[in-house]
């Protein structure tokens, strides 16, 4: 008798190895269907909206502000279009002057090169989608006087002379105020002529043309009869 119960607990012994070395385990498995199955409760699926368009309409070379960060890869250190609103325009006054006034170059102000920030919507808060379009100028003061003299009908001063074998400086543009619209061309850089830079990269400027003149812009209220 002791002999029949070894042998068969040797035989469910090794059934169950046989079983764990590979042999064939079946499991009854319930599946609910229908009213009574189970479901995870899980939150609806986001409707996303589109990205935002890398080309304004009608034109495959000028590109957005999304469309120049989207596509920089390709973009570093070449010539570019990019259209925009100006959302920002920067100036750097005098440290603690009274009365407040903008940095002269006698001044030798710390200060940043003139600069405006451009944004694919007028109102844009967001700074993340603002890019930065410098190099006309080296202060703020030759802004000014460009403004004064185009005001006055008469020619702005040249730039100082570029060195030897370098590009002439561009000339300085005098209807950047914010909330035009414009397509500016330049090379799109992490560091612009002037020494403003910007590691997301920004627009160093060549030229540009005005799609839609600044209501603070002078020369648009006055044609405007304002």
């Amino acid at each position: 008798m002791r002999t029949t119960w070894l042998a068969l607990s040797g035989l469910v012994a090794g059934t169950a190895l046989a079983v764990a070395c590979g042999g064939e385990s079946k499991l009854n498995i319930t599946v609910e269907e229908g009213a009574n199955a189970r479901r995870a409760n899980l939150p609806a699926v986001p409707t996303l909206p589109p990205p935002p368009p890398a080309h304004p309409s009608g034109s495959n070379e000028i590109y957005t502000v999304y469309g120049i960060r989207h596509f920089a890869a390709k973009n570093w250190t070449k010539s570019v279009q990019l259209r925009g609103f100006i959302v920002k325009v920067h100036e750097e006054f005098v440290p603690n002057s009274n009365p407040q006034r903008l940095c002269l170059e006698r001044d030798h102000c710390n200060e940043e090169r003139p600069h405006v920030y451009l944004a694919d919507n007028a109102n844009e808060q967001d700074q993340e989608k603002w890019i930065q379009v410098t190099g006309y100028a080296q202060f703020q003061y030759e802004v000014l006087d460009a403004q004064r003299a185009a005001r006055s009908g008469r020619p702005a001063a040249p730039q100082p002379g570029a060195q030897l074998g370098a590009m002439a400086p561009p000339t300085i543009p005098t209807d950047f105020f914010r909330g035009a619209q414009v397509t500016v061309t330049g090379e799109f850089t992490r560091r612009a002529a002037n020494g403003q830079a910007d590691s997301r990269g920004l627009v160093n400027y060549r030229s540009h043309t005005t799609d839609t003149p600044s209501p603070d812009d002078p020369a648009a209220r006055r044609a405007a009869g304002r």
